[in-house]
């Protein structure tokens, strides 16, 4: 790394505190004047630092800008920061995973950027994805998430996250207003809004037909605090589910978060031939299909499909 990335990672690993110029210079090998050269550049950049005689130099609590460093900070398994890597503004992070996948070429595999401009979710409807929010794309050897359901698991997974984010942030000034809750398959609401859309795509063998690698998009675009703990979150719990979740507790997560429980919705199910229908939302079993129940008493079980709602 550079000077001025390991200048923000120590900053970022004491965020709040102060951190003397020596100290800095002496833990990273490097003069006091090229530790100050790059707090001026991550100042420029916009990072918020507070440079104090006798003291050194602190990250403001506040700072909340994507960076590699940031997220770091809240890995589990350190080896996956070599992963991850962090841009200010892509067409689509899922455009370049699968790109990556097609290809052979995964270098990285957890792909975040501040920005999309061509944002994309379900059935290639566009995704509104501005400064502010979180967008990334992670792509999943099908051995890390061998029997499950990984719409399911990832909508649990992200709910999760942004459930303690949200929580955090209460205090600070009333953001947690509503109650989070998962339409099916896996777009995330907060009340009547919806904040958060997750895009599952597969890259498998043309002649085998086996599945190589899953890329999986998330795009959340609501109002958010501390980012970098928002993508470490997600990251952790999708690259290591055994240590936060069994089939039984991704079950129940789900099904608890369930909108629509007792309610008749309308159905549509793509394929050879588009059938809609109204059934009544019952839950969801083991497996992660919805069960529902059409109105002539037939109870059905998808794994797929659109929620008109």
């Amino acid at each position: 790394m550079s000077t001025k990335e390991n200048v923000l990672k120590a900053l970022e690993e004491k965020k709040g505190s102060y951190i003397s110029g020596e100290e800095l210079a002496g833990k990273l090998g490097v003069s006091r004047n090229s530790v100050w050269k790059a707090v001026r550049d991550l100042k420029k950049a916009g990072y918020m630092i507070a440079s104090v005689t006798n003291r050194g130099y602190s990250l403001n609590k506040t700072s909340d800008i994507i960076s590699v460093q940031g997220i770091s900070t809240y890995i589990n398994h350190k080896e996956i920061i070599q992963d991850i890597e962090v841009y200010d503004e892509l067409a689509s992070t899922n455009m370049l995973a699968k790109e990556k996948a097609v290809i052979g070429t995964i270098d990285k595999r957890v792909i975040v950027a501040r920005k999309q401009t061509e944002g994309r979710g379900h059935r290639h409807k566009n995704f509104f994805s501005p400064d502010g929010g979180v967008y990334l794309s992670i792509i999943l050897n099908p051995e890390q998430v061998k029997g499950l359901n990984l719409p399911v698991f990832a909508a649990v997974a992200v709910t999760d996250v942004l459930e303690e984010a949200f929580i955090m942030a209460e205090s600070d000034d009333n953001h947690y207003e509503n109650e989070i809750g998962i339409k099916w398959i896996n777009s995330i609401y907060m009340g009547d809004e919806k904040i958060c859309g997750i895009l599952t795509e597969s890259i498998s063998d043309m002649e085998t037909g086996e599945i190589g690698s899953y890329v999986l998009g998330i795009g959340i675009n609501c109002k958010l605090k501390n980012k970098n703990r928002i993508i470490a979150g997600i990251v952790n719990r999708l690259f290591y589910p055994g240590e936060f979740y069994n089939d039984k507790s991704i079950t129940d997560r789900y099904q608890s978060k369930l909108l629509y429980i007792d309610k008749r919705v309308k159905f549509t199910l793509y394929g050879e031939n588009k059938e809609e229908f109204y059934a009544v939302v019952l839950g969801i079993e083991n497996n992660g299909k919805l069960i529902v129940k059409k109105d002539d008493g037939t109870k059905i079980y998808l794994d797929k499909g659109y929620m008109a709602v």
